[in-house]
Formats: structure tokens, C-alpha cells, sequence
């Protein structure tokens, strides 16, 4: 079990990564082509369609493993506020399972509708030609099957009777005070 939390993990860390690079050069991106715009009244042909495609969606999909480890979701506790012990941790197991389902959910049906876009070749008309886009496909399946791998994890974890705190590894978000 340690093995397969430090692999999703360093996943979660690398997915995150990824992101973090594709948000650097996106942001070189625009300013290679609000220069080339000014400069020498040359935009870079497809800023608009990369952006959508390539930088967006990695960097608001591929980190979701990294919110999982991190504990940072968000955590709605006024039912929960005053529960202890054995309640909140059955309520935790459930809400990580059906968090777990769902993500799961999510990333078979990223996976069927990325295949379909990558048979059919999807592209995108920018100004002067298409933009081959069904790659960018893969990154909602990719960022949600690792964040519904760390909660299932999570949830195995606290069901035999592991701690629920986000700091020892549990995919439980912090409560903050209201």
C-alpha cells in the first residue's frame, strides 16, 4: 500500500509539473505573439486555437491528482462539523468512494470520447490551416483517472482504519474554520 501511494504520488507530482510547464509557455506563447502583433504587425497564426487545446486544458486537468494528495479540494462540513470517530469516518469512506466513482466515470467517458476524436482526426481551422486538436483530448482522462486512483486509494486507506488527515497521505480535504 506505501508502494502504490508513493507511485500515485509522484504521478500526482509529475502530472502537476506538466502543467506548470504548459502554463510557462502558454504565458511565452501570448507574448511571443502580442510582440510579433505589435512589432511587426505579424501575429502568430493559431495563438487562439493552441491556447484552447494545448495550455488550458492540461493545466486545469492534469493537476487534479496533485489537489487529491494535497488535501486542497473543497470540503462542505455543515453536517460534519460535530461528528467523530466512527460517523465521520463512514461519511468520509462513502464520500471518497462516490468521489471515486465519479471520477471514474469521468475518465471512461474522456477515454471513449477521446478515441472518437482521435479516429476521426479532429482538427480545428485556424486563419491559415487545421490544427490537429484530438490529442488535447486525453488530458481530462488522464488528470481525472489519477485523482479517482489517489481517492480510492484514500478511501481503502481510512475503510481499514487509517488516518482521515490530508497531511498523512489521506485524500480528506482541511477543514477550515468558518
Amino acid at each position: 500500500m506505501i508502494r502504490i501511494d508513493r507511485l500515485l504520488k509522484a504521478l500526482a507530482n509529475f502530472l502537476a509539473l506538466a502543467a506548470g510547464v504548459a502554463m510557462v509557455l502558454m504565458m511565452a506563447h501570448i507574448v511571443a505573439d502580442v510582440a510579433m502583433k505589435y512589432l511587426m504587425n505579424d501575429p502568430i497564426d493559431g495563438t487562439t486555437e493552441v491556447v484552447e487545446a494545448y495550455y488550458m486544458a492540461p493545466i486545469v486537468f492534469l493537476p487534479l491528482a496533485y489537489v487529491a494528495v494535497m488535501g486542497e479540494h473543497l470540503d462542505v462540513t455543515l453536517f460534519t462539523q460535530r461528528l467523530s470517530g466512527r460517523g465521520l469516518r463512514v461519511l468520509s469512506v462513502l464520500g471518497l468512494a462516490a468521489t471515486a466513482l465519479y471520477l471514474g466515470f469521468i475518465c471512461y467517458h474522456g477515454v471513449v470520447e477521446a478515441l472518437r476524436r482521435m479516429a476521426e482526426g479532429e482538427a480545428w481551422e485556424t486563419s491559415v490551416k487545421l490544427l490537429a486538436v484530438w490529442p488535447s483530448r486525453w488530458f481530462l482522462p488522464i488528470g481525472a483517472g489519477a485523482m479517482g486512483l489517489y481517492v480510492l486509494l484514500a478511501a481503502v486507506r481510512t475503510l481499514r482504519g487509517g488516518t482521515s488527515r490530508a497531511e498523512d497521505g489521506a485524500a480528506v480535504p482541511r477543514q477550515e474554520s468558518e
